[in-house]
C-alpha cells in the first residue's frame, strides 16, 4: 500500500494514515485481527475504522480485509510463478545509476512505454527511444536493455538486440517464443505463457501483453 498515494487520493487525516500504516505492517495477520482489536491497537473507536472502510469504498470491515488479504495471496502466487527469474532480475535493477532502454514494436510498444514510465517513477533512468550509440562498447557498462516481444522474430527488433548482444549489453526480454533469436540473445529471457503462431490473428485470444505487465510488476516488488 502506498500511504502517500492513498492519503492524497482519499484525503486521509493523521489517524487514518496511522491505521493504514498499521494494516500494512500487519498484512500477514490481518485475517485474524478483528475490528475491535484494530481500534484498540490504534487508540480509536470501531466507528472510525468503519468510516475508513466506507471512504475506501468497501461495504464494511470484512470486505476491506478480504480485499487486502486476497490481493496479497494473488501476489504470492505470481511471485511463485516467476520465482526462477527473481534473483537475476533484482541484480540487474540493483544499481539505479544504470540507463534502461525499454523497447517493443507493434502491440508491445505500449507495454514497453508502461515499463519505462514505471521505472522512471521509481527513480531509474529509463527511455523508450533507441539510439544505437548506446549499445556501443563505450556504454555497455552503463546500459541495460529491456525488450518486449511476443514472437521474437521481428527483423528490426532482432537487429537491435543482436547489436546489443554483440557489444555485451545486458538484455532482459519478456518473450513467449523460446525458439526465437531474441530469446537466445537475452541475458535474462523471461518466458511469458506459450507461443502460438495463430495468436497473430486479431480474432484470437492473446494474453501475452497482460501477463507481461503482471510479470514485470511481480518482479519489481518481490
Amino acid at each position: 500500500m502506498n500511504i502517500v498515494h492513498l492519503s492524497e487520493k482519499y484525503e486521509l487525516n493523521d489517524l487514518e494514515k496511522q491505521i493504514v500504516a498499521y494494516m500494512q505492517e500487519n498484512i500477514n495477520e490481518l485475517k485474524s485481527i478483528g475490528i475491535r482489536q484494530m481500534a484498540k491497537d490504534n487508540y480509536t473507536s470501531t466507528s472510525t475504522i468503519y468510516k475508513l472502510c466506507n471512504k475506501f469504498g468497501f461495504e464494511g470491515y470484512s470486505d476491506m480485509i478480504y480485499h487486502l488479504t486476497s490481493t496479497k495471496d494473488t501476489n504470492t502466487n505470481f511471485q511463485h510463478q516467476y520465482h526462477e527469474y527473481q534473483t537475476q532480475f533484482t541484480t540487474f535493477l540493483k544499481d539505479q545509476s544504470k540507463r534502461f532502454i525499454v523497447f517493443g514494436l507493434g502491440f508491445s510498444s505500449p507495454i514497453a512505454e508502461y515499463m519505462q514510465q514505471r521505472l522512471t517513477l521509481l527513480g531509474y533512468q529509463a527511455m523508450c527511444v533507441v539510439h544505437m550509440e548506446m549499445f556501443s562498447q563505450l556504454f555497455n557498462k552503463d546500459t541495460i536493455m529491456i525488450v518486449v516481444s511476443y514472437s521474437g522474430k521481428t527483423p528490426r527488433l532482432n537487429e537491435i538486440v543482436e547489436t546489443a548482444h554483440q557489444n555485451h549489453v545486458p538484455i532482459i526480454s519478456f518473450i513467449a517464443n523460446p525458439d526465437s533469436p531474441i530469446y537466445k540473445n537475452s541475458s535474462l529471457p523471461i518466458l511469458i505463457g506459450q507461443y502460438d503462431s495463430f495468436s497473430h490473428d486479431l480474432n484470437h485470444v492473446n494474453t501475452f501483453y497482460g501477463e507481461t505487465i503482471i510479470a514485470f510488476e511481480t518482479l519489481l516488488f518481490p
